[in-house]
């Protein structure tokens, strides 16, 4: 008996559920269907679940069909799978129906950043700026593009506007310090990267970044804490590893730095600039036929690598190669390392 009447119980609950379900759902609007399909759509883009988000967004805009930020929304799922044309149609047509909307400019601008068309990306955010001036993500996109044309100065200035907007930023106090490291401010570096930790402190490439400020500073001891911070939060990030090993080398602590080096290999066999980097230690130790060898294997990994060439060029001077130096000199040349045109004009004659 007990039984029987737990199994109805179950039964009327689930009864219950259905009829509101259904009397609930009789009661929407399309409007409000409309949003209620956005909402979950919403929710999807921001757990990355982009092809879900496309379908609600549908649904949203088949019952309201000029539902401009479905429109704007779906326009960023479908860059996030790549369809960058549907993209493109659907916050065309949220800006046609909401041209006033800086959102959508800056959308639109994010289409162009992931195409990897500046100019074009560069107009939307232009556009979302001059109805919204102090958009925080229009403004440090802005400074991005300026910085990727090396004009530091103004890339500094649209940081500034976007941490006036947000001034939690992190990203923003984090790539205006690269800016201003660029222009060899270090100082001011130093205190937007330390500011920026101060935020987030567990975004270890920040940490690798201020290292690199210090270092520059030559201001070796805190370079290498900083790195090492890196190293504490991530023992595989190898850009750190290997940044340490520089710093301890110009330093003068070999010893440490072929340690930071040869632990980079041991995670990853191939990596060039570690080999290199144990090349220039060779060279330093006077050990020339050990600096050619860790040259050649930088290049096998790295057919591109100009320091490479370079190192194995001084390797092959002392080593009494003159023909090969000269080569190797002028290959390092070709691949921007500029040093070595002196290298060339004073060893090789033509």
């Amino acid at each position: 008996m007990k039984h029987n009447y737990l199994a109805f119980l179950v039964f009327l609950m689930f009864t219950a559920r259905s009829q509101d379900t259904v009397k609930v759902a009789s009661n929407l609007t399309p409007e409000q269907i409309a949003e209620q399909d956005y909402n979950s759509g919403l929710a999807a883009l921001k757990k990355n679940e982009c092809a879900a988000a496309v379908e609600l967004f549908n649904k949203s805009l088949v019952a309201k069909p000029n539902f401009d930020k479905a429109l704007a929304n779906r326009a960023i799922a479908y860059t996030h799978l790549k369809k960058h044309n549907e993209a493109l149609t659907d916050i065309n047509s949220a800006i046609k129906l909401n041209p006033q909307n800086p959102e959508f400019y800056f959308n639109k601008s994010l289409i162009f950043y992931d195409l990897s068309q500046r100019d074009s990306q560069s107009v939307a955010l232009d556009n979302c700026l001059k109805i919204n001036p102090a958009h925080a993500e229009g403004c440090y996109y802005k400074g991005i593009a300026l910085y990727g044309s090396a004009d530091y100065d103004k890339s500094i200035e649209f940081f500034t506007k976007a941490i006036a907007a947000n001034p939690n930023y992190v990203y923003a106090y984090n790539d205006r310090a690269s800016a201003k490291r660029a222009k060899a401010d270090y100082a001011g570096a130093i205190a937007d990267y330390e500011k920026a930790i101060s935020l987030d402190a567990s975004l270890v490439f920040i940490h690798n970044n201020l290292g690199s400020a210090y270092r520059l500073n030559k201001n070796y001891d805190k370079a290498i804490a900083a790195y090492t911070k890196a190293l504490q939060a991530n023992p595989n990030y190898l850009v750190a590893l290997n940044n340490r090993g520089s710093a301890n080398f110009e330093n003068n602590n070999l010893k440490a730095a072929q340690a930071d080096f040869e632990e980079v290999l041991k995670k990853d066999p191939k990596n060039s600039f570690a080999y290199n980097n144990l090349s220039s230690i060779a060279i330093k130790n006077k050990d020339y036929k050990k600096a050619k060898d860790m040259a050649n294997r930088s290049i096998e990994s790295d057919p591109k690598n100009g320091p490479a060439y370079y190192n194995r060029g001084i390797a092959r001077q002392m080593l009494r190669e003159e023909a090969d130096c000269c080569n190797d000199w002028k290959k390092a040349y070709e691949l921007g390392v500029s040093n070595a045109k002196t290298f060339i004009n004073a060893s090789c004659l033509d």
